[in-house]
């Protein structure tokens, strides 16, 4: 790292930050009748938030939803980077069955 001389910064000069956003991923959510939604995920986002974006379009209450990816059931408390969910993953959408 150098001074602000050394990048040819004098007083008075104007800087700019630029902020990088968290990136955004699509992921295919395909459910039981071989339907398929597409989700904009965050990198940072849970297997949680992703339940409550499919409830919000479908829904199916996150209680009754089971999540597989690659042959894992997909917990709430995770994050999709934890499954190693990228742009383009195929998410299984199962239903719970209750108990009774």
């Amino acid at each position: 790292m150098g001074t602000t001389n050394s990048f040819g910064l004098s007083h008075g000069s104007a800087l700019m930050q630029l902020l990088r956003s968290p990136a955004v991923t699509q992921v295919i959510v395909k459910n039981e009748k071989g339907q398929n939604k597409t989700y904009d995920v965050g990198e940072e986002e849970t297997v949680a938030q992703l339940q409550r974006k499919i409830y919000n379009k479908e829904r199916v209450p996150e209680d009754q939803q089971r999540l597989i990816h690659n042959g894992r059931q997909m917990e709430a408390g995770m994050k999709l980077k934890d499954y190693n969910v990228t742009n383009g993953s195929i998410i299984y959408l199962t239903l719970r069955l209750r108990g009774g």
